[in-house]
């Protein structure tokens, strides 16, 4: 879907605050309300936005740790890669996996309570993947920079 300027600015409007109302966002956009309410739903109904949701800060929830995790696969046989995703969609401590290119396969965004439950869940799930044959996992000290959309012009 091609994306206007004003498509973009609404994108850019729900990413910063996705409980804007439609008179809001219509005011903010120079739409009459109903023109507004077409344009979002046409955004929501070709998946240019996919969903809302809340951004948690997962310091007051307990997860105090964030770690990077690199994997590197035996191989890249497709049965292995699809055995590995699968399995790794089912840790709940993973909450991001990314196919990479470069010096490894992917890349896991890891969170725990502490430094003891991030032990248990890299050598009693991560290393007991399939066919993984080298992680390694970097923590994040402090957060430099947390945008919660993607940067958007038009």
């Amino acid at each position: 879907m091609a994306l206007n300027s004003i498509d973009i600015k609404l994108i850019s409007l729900l990413q910063q605050d996705a409980r804007l109302t439609n008179a809001e966002l219509s005011e903010k956009v120079g739409l009459s309300q109903s023109a507004c309410h077409r344009r979002v739903k046409q955004l929501e109904d070709t998946g240019v936005i996919s969903g809302y949701s809340a951004i948690v800060d997962r310091k007051k929830v307990s997860l105090n740790v964030l770690a990077y995790v690199f994997v590197k696969l035996e191989s890249h046989a497709e049965e292995l890669l699809t055995d590995f995703t699968k399995r790794v969609e089912h840790i709940d401590e993973v909450v991001a996996c990314y196919a990479v290119s470069g010096g490894g396969d992917y890349i896991l965004k890891v969170v725990a309570s502490d430094m003891d439950s991030y032990a248990d869940v890299a050598l009693k799930k991560l290393a007991l993947l399939p066919g993984v044959k080298d992680s390694s996992s970097n923590f994040v000290l402090s957060t430099v920079k947390l945008d919660p959309g993607w940067p958007l012009s038009a």
